[in-house]
């Protein structure tokens, strides 16, 4: 089972989508590695040549945009005076532009995530552009895919074997991601809590003569559980249960750049070759995310079908 696995907590502050929650502690780590990589850069003095750090995504299939735009400056750790960012999005098409909210999180350090409710549309341009008072300009031009027909999980069943699963993908998107989200019940005396364990399979997906016109992944719910119950250690008297099963399956505007495996490298592990922000650093990409349940579903005539699209698990 070819799979790179990401734990999060998904308790969160009121308010706040769970499905980003686990990116804000990383935007200090993103400046962190383009200095390592990068001896020319250095993001804690003063450069005229990179003025932010901008990486995430637009999601046409979502009700909220959240982009992680760190100022490139003197002091990283950011106070109340870096809330003079002024981020905007701007339709190049129609001409529309709303201006993205601030929200500042302490997390040790300080940092800033944007965010907007208004909405991102499919098949188009937007310019993700952030500004200082004094004029220091980051932007990057995103494009957003046409709506991705809703992804296909088929349960094969035979006599006296366990079910066969597969992920079934539209050939015709531009690929950005598929995982498994298990939503997992840890308990013990005293103590309960709720974890994620995803396991991301873009890297196998491929075409079978099974299933013509689609990718195809092969995903195999007992050793995945298995790895789960391996990651997440369950003290004495304790107890581990299944909540929910979702899977996650991200279509983009652009083919991603090769040695991205996961949308979760851009908040990870973004590779320093990886930019497309001008007069700044980050990758910012425009896609169509979609969440359906982890089971099979057949229509009246026993056509295997799309369970159809859900809202991310909360």
């Amino acid at each position: 089972m070819n799979v790179r696995i990401q734990i999060a907590n998904v308790k969160s502050e009121k308010g706040f989508p769970l499905r980003n929650l686990h990116q804000l502690l990383y935007v200090f780590t993103f400046l962190i590695i383009f200095s390592a990589c990068d001896p020319s850069f250095q993001p804690l003095e003063a450069n005229d040549e990179f003025f932010f750090s901008m990486y995430g995504f637009l999601d046409a299939g979502a009700d909220t945009q959240w982009v992680h735009i760190t100022p490139i400056r003197e002091q990283v750790d950011l106070l109340s005076d870096g809330l003079d960012i002024r981020v905007t999005i701007r339709n190049m098409e129609t001409g529309k532009e709303f201006v993205m909210n601030d929200s500042l999180f302490e997390q040790g350090v300080s940092f800033l995530n944007f965010w907007t409710d208004e909405p991102i549309d499919y098949n188009q341009t937007y310019q993700l552009s952030a500004e200082l008072k004094n004029g220091d300009r980051s932007e990057v031009l995103v494009n957003t895919p046409e709506e991705m027909p809703d992804p296909i999980v088929v349960v094969l069943t035979m006599p006296g074997a366990p079910p066969d699963y597969y992920v079934l993908v539209d050939e015709q998107v531009n690929l950005a991601d598929i995982q498994v989200k298990y939503y997992m019940r840890l308990t013990a005396p005293g103590f309960e809590t709720i974890k994620m364990v995803s396991f991301s399979y873009r890297n196998s997906a491929e075409f079978l003569e099974e299933f013509p016109g689609y990718y195809t992944v092969e995903l195999d719910p007992d050793a995945e559980l298995r790895e789960v119950e391996r990651q997440l250690l369950v003290p004495p008297e304790g107890d581990l249960e299944v909540v929910y099963r979702q899977v996650f399956v991200a279509a983009s505007g652009a083919p991603l750049q090769e040695n991205i495996e996961t949308l979760d490298d851009i908040t990870y592990a973004l590779p320093q070759t990886v930019r497309n922000v001008e007069m700044g650093l980050g990758y910012v990409i425009g896609i169509d995310g979609k969440y359906v349940p982890y089971e099979g579903c057949l229509d009246e005539r026993g056509n295997i079908i799309s369970c159809g699209a859900e809202k991310p698990f909360r």
